[in-house]
């Protein structure tokens, strides 16, 4: 009986030991973490997402440019600073807040939180 307490108590520190170390540090606790690789094609792919799905609602029209910094929140919401060129040709940073839905290959879906200042 000793020892099928004691086994069962290893396999329960076990398995807490590897659920620790298998879930990204994003998804604990729901706190932001910086994105330590703005560059990123999958952070990239998704300030281009939020850029397309602004172009959609308004009159902005424009230009993805680049990521340049970034947090994300139980992996799949995203604080972005992205660069983007206006109608007129100058550089912008804008401040996005956008939901990934779906993520495949170089295919992303996302729903925009907040995109802002307005253009």
């Amino acid at each position: 009986m000793k020892t099928s307490l004691l086994l069962l108590l290893l396999l329960l520190a076990g398995a807490a030991a590897l659920y620790v170390v298998a879930t990204p540090a994003a998804a604990v606790g729901g706190q932001w973490q910086s994105i330590p690789n703005v560059a990123d094609p999958h952070v990239q792919g998704l300030g281009k997402c939020a850029v397309d799905e602004q172009n959609k609602v308004s009159n902005c029209d424009l230009r993805f440019v680049k990521v340049v910094s970034g947090k994300v929140q139980d992996g799949t919401t995203y604080q972005l600073d992205v660069d983007v060129l206006n109608i007129e040709g100058s550089h912008r940073i804008f401040k996005v807040e956008v939901v990934e839905l779906n993520s495949s290959g170089s295919s992303t879906t996302c729903k925009i939180v907040s995109f802002g200042p307005g253009c």
